[in-house]
């Protein structure tokens, strides 16, 4: 089952981002999350957090909809991030889209955030942030180790090293090719690849890696 997570950062309306949340057979807001949700038109199936951050009305309005509210289990400790989606996971979510992650005037939580992605339980479970035509993904040598990819020809593919180093990198249709490659933290060696094919593929051996996919076409792919 594909859930959406959704976050209190900006979600940019866009056809992929909502083609992300029209497939999903779950969706959970982290707290204001839920507000994200609403300004879209579109409600969860359940809120979890401290609340701290949905206005009065929102909640009235989410509650009176049916919306499942799940109280956050430690504030003081985890995020409300985290628990959206740990709680995705144990109502059985096989891979995850992450909407909201970045946007707002709080740096720090869009960093953590981001890393968020990186969570040991993630590990095994392909999890995805979009947000308006960028996606964005976790590859590790011990758990989700390749990457594929639909879009058109030119579209910008990139690897980012997580990990002090990043090895056996090796790639299909793009068009500068890796065959068994090392990339170290810090260095930009592996930004703006660009798709050759409609499709593509990325997988690493060790090491944990960001993996993005531009749209320059801002356009989805036939299917």
């Amino acid at each position: 089952m594909q859930a959406i997570v959704a976050l209190a950062g900006e979600i940019n309306d866009s056809p992929l981002v909502r083609s992300a949340i029209d497939g999903a057979g779950l969706i959970v807001a982290a707290d204001s999350g839920a507000s994200r949700l609403r300004a879209l038109g579109i409600l969860p199936h359940v809120v979890i957090g401290d609340l701290d951050s949905l206005a009065g009305d929102d909640l009235f309005l989410l509650k009176a909809a049916g919306v499942e509210v799940e109280p956050h289990p430690d504030p003081e400790q985890r995020t409300d991030g985290d628990v959206a989606i740990e709680y995705a996971l144990k109502r059985g979510a096989t891979n995850i889209i992450v909407v909201g992650l970045f946007g707002g005037p709080r740096m720090d939580h869009a960093v953590a955030n981001l890393y968020l992605l990186t969570h040991p339980m993630l590990k095994h479970v392909p999890t995805w942030t979009v947000d308006g035509w960028t996606a964005l993904t976790v590859l590790n040598g011990d758990g989700v180790r390749q990457a594929h990819f639909q879009g058109q020809i030119g579209d910008y593919v990139s690897i980012t090293a997580v990990s002090a180093e990043v090895r056996g990198i090796t790639t299909v249709g793009l068009k500068w090719p890796l065959d068994n490659a090392m990339f170290t933290r810090g260095h930009g060696e592996g930004t703006s690849n660009e798709l050759i094919n409609d499709r593509a593929m990325i997988q690493i051996k060790s090491g944990t890696a960001f993996v993005s996919h531009h749209f320059r076409t801002e356009r989805l792919p036939s299917r």
